[in-house]
């Protein structure tokens, strides 16, 4: 299977003057902390297809939204709501309870949920949403589309997202997703042999805080890697 070619998409978004070191795929690390709302950017929707797609698009938003006047024909007192049953103060006490026990057992899972990523995948973030970390994984997440490309030059990393998504299959749309100046990079720590997939090294910043960022192979990591301790 041919190797895919990293260095030629991210040659097109180098400055005047400078210099690709290294160029590999973006992997994204598993078990990286979800975004509060409140840090999630607003979607810009894409723009209308043309022709035949473009009208058929225009009929599902018509189906998919609620007709007219439904609320209206809705009764406002259902039976089912209103029987003595319901409203009886046992019933709604065990339905509590039974909603407490299933609380709980969500609780229990999750905790064993996040104790089993943690062993496979180690800790994938050190500082809060101010740090550089908090705002680089910010930024690369509200870019959208498909992360691709990752690169290292003599000024900065930078990483490519590819905006050409959904079922059909079409010329790549590649955008910069995120970027920092390597005066803002620590280190570059390879963490291969502690966590799964071994593709994983750490974005240091010079705050302390840091990111997991991953290659689909060790190779391609210690690459990485290499070229930032030999700059």
């Amino acid at each position: 299977m041919p190797k895919i070619d990293h260095v030629t998409p991210c040659r097109r978004f180098l400055q005047p003057g400078e210099v690709l070191w290294e160029a590999r795929d973006y992997d994204v690390y598993p078990n990286l902390p979800l975004l509060p709302a409140h840090l999630w950017a607003p979607r810009k929707r894409p723009p209308r297809p043309k022709g035949l797609l473009g009208k058929l698009s225009d009929v599902l938003d018509k189906v998919s939204q609620p007709s007219a006047g439904t609320a209206e024909r809705r009764p406002s007192d259902s039976r089912l709501l209103d029987n003595k049953l319901v409203n009886n103060p046992l019933t709604r006490t065990v339905g509590t309870v039974a909603e407490g026990l299933n609380e709980a057992q969500e609780n229990v899972e999750d905790a064993l949920d996040d104790a089993t990523e943690r062993m496979m995948y180690g800790k994938p973030m050190e500082g809060d949403w101010t740090s550089m970390a908090g705002r680089f994984l910010v930024q690369v997440t509200n870019a959208g589309g498909s992360l691709q490309h990752q690169a290292l030059t003599d000024r900065r990393l930078f990483v490519l997202t590819d905006q050409a998504t959904g079922w059909r299959e079409r010329e790549p749309e590649l955008e910069l997703a995120v970027q920092i100046q390597l005066s803002n990079i620590a280190e570059l720590r390879p963490r291969p042999r502690m966590t799964f997939p071994r593709g994983r090294f750490d974005l240091v910043f010079v705050d302390g805080s840091w990111l997991a960022l991953s290659c689909s192979f060790q190779d391609d990591m210690e690459a990485m890697v290499t070229a930032f301790q030999g700059r």
